[in-house]
């Protein structure tokens, strides 16, 4: 049998091949509340409103000082590694009484909940907290409480509106909002949501504004987003870099996870001492399970170039690749040709990536 190897050239070629990628193009995203609530002023902390349909902000007339918390946990329609254009945040005002105000919203740094309590009517006393709800005094009812009564959140509001008549309002983006959102992206742990304020000296400032429980499934707070993707050849590439077996001299793989599925190519040497290059066919591996084996078709071939990266048709079959990671630097390679009779087994390590990918495991 006579075996023909690719060229060094024609996997370089391979390489830039795939290395090229034009440039990430803006996005926008909406993200409903995955949950919010009211703060009602009080001593003891037992009013809340966690299902109710409205969230009220500001100071009453009688009952002091009203605070909402909204939160948008379910960030995964943005792709790790984004980089945050734009945030905006839409509300509907839906009942105003009161002075105009300047609503300010602020980066919550404690986690709260959002529980089962529904108030009556008009929702402005709210009702008794459920368990797991946040309150005035709880971030959870009744087991876990705010480090300061009213809520903790940072210093400096991310951003500001003046709100006045009944209507849908957009707080438009900001440096805070955009670094928020860009820390929970990259810190999911850290997403705790915001709170929102209005003016609290003694003029009566108390707006309603619709919850994400609220009938009107429209009418609930509305995060918009802007973003830009990390480039295609950068996403989910914790895996993509070269590969080597610290036992073996010379011998190695290369890992692309390219956008539309993995490649792998191999070079070494046959017992015989041959130079041996070898690439997969594309496999839809999308994010590998750890301890779990794949197996991948090798081929060899006569040199030559491909492109974007599917193998030309000229490239024969040589064997398998079974290869099973168990973290995403080190896993076991098993190379197999059952015609030359052929076994490499490599615990290998990943020792290049691609250059600012981090490496997580989960």
């Amino acid at each position: 049998m006579t075996t023909h190897y690719l060229s060094k050239k024609a996997c370089v070629l391979f390489i830039l091949a795939l290395s090229s990628a034009g440039p990430a193009i803006a996005e926008m995203t909406l993200i409903e509340a995955s949950r919010d609530n009211t703060l009602y002023e009080s001593e003891q902390g037992l009013l809340s409103n966690g299902s109710g349909d409205y969230l009220f902000v500001g100071r009453t007339r009688s009952n002091g000082v009203r605070r909402a918390v909204i939160a948008f946990d379910d960030l995964s329609s943005i792709p790790p590694g984004s980089i945050i254009d734009s945030v905006r945040l839409n509300l509907q005002l839906s009942k105003e009484t009161s002075s105009p105000t300047t609503l300010s919203v602020w980066r919550l740094v404690s986690d709260w909940g959002e529980g089962a309590s529904d108030a009556d009517g008009e929702e402005g006393g709210g009702t008794t907290a459920a368990e797991g709800d946040a309150t005035w005094v709880y971030t959870f009812f009744d087991s876990q409480t705010w480090l300061s009564p009213g809520g903790d959140f940072m210093e400096g509001a991310s951003g500001e509106l003046a709100v006045d008549s009944v209507g849908n309002y957009t707080i438009e983006s900001t440096e805070g909002l955009i670094n928020d959102v860009q820390e929970w992206l990259d810190d999911p742990e850290a997403n705790f949501g915001w709170v929102l304020t209005a003016v609290e000296d003694g003029t009566t400032t108390a707006k309603r504004f619709n919850s994400r429980e609220n009938p009107d499934s429209s009418a609930g707070p509305l995060l918009e987003v802007t973003y830009t993707p990390p480039p295609e050849d950068e996403k989910n590439n914790n895996w993509s870099g070269a590969w080597f077996d610290p036992s073996l001299n010379g011998e190695g793989y290369q890992i692309f996870d390219t956008p539309v599925g993995w490649v792998i190519y191999f070079f070494g040497y046959t017992p015989d001492e041959e130079q041996l290059w070898l690439v997969s066919r594309v496999a839809d591996i999308g994010d590998p399970e750890l301890d779990k084996s794949y197996s991948l078709q090798m081929l060899v071939g006569t040199p030559g170039t491909f492109n974007n990266p599917s193998p030309p048709e000229q490239l024969v079959d040589w064997g398998t690749l079974e290869i099973n990671f168990t973290d995403c630097n080190n896993g076991l390679f098993v190379l197999e040709s059952p015609t030359l009779s052929l076994l490499k087994i490599s615990s290998v390590s990943k020792i290049v990536g691609v250059d600012g990918a981090g490496c997580v495991n989960e």
